[in-house]
């Protein structure tokens, strides 16, 4: 059960790491630069990811 909450937390923190940067992304490719939908997925689906994988890699060392 500790394990879990810990994950939990790292992914949360991770979140918060990557969060802002895809917001601001998200924000550019509306506005000014805009990207065809599938680079759009696929940048989202990395984001996804990237906070799986930032969670699981610092939540076990």
């Amino acid at each position: 059960m500790r394990q879990n909450k810990l994950l939990m937390e790292k992914v949360y923190e991770s979140v918060a790491s990557v969060l802002p940067i895809t917001a601001i992304v998200l924000l550019l490719s509306i506005t000014i630069a805009p990207l065809p939908p599938g680079t759009l997925v696929l940048f989202l689906f990395g984001a996804l990811l990237l906070v799986f994988g930032m969670g699981f890699f610092t939540g076990w060392s």
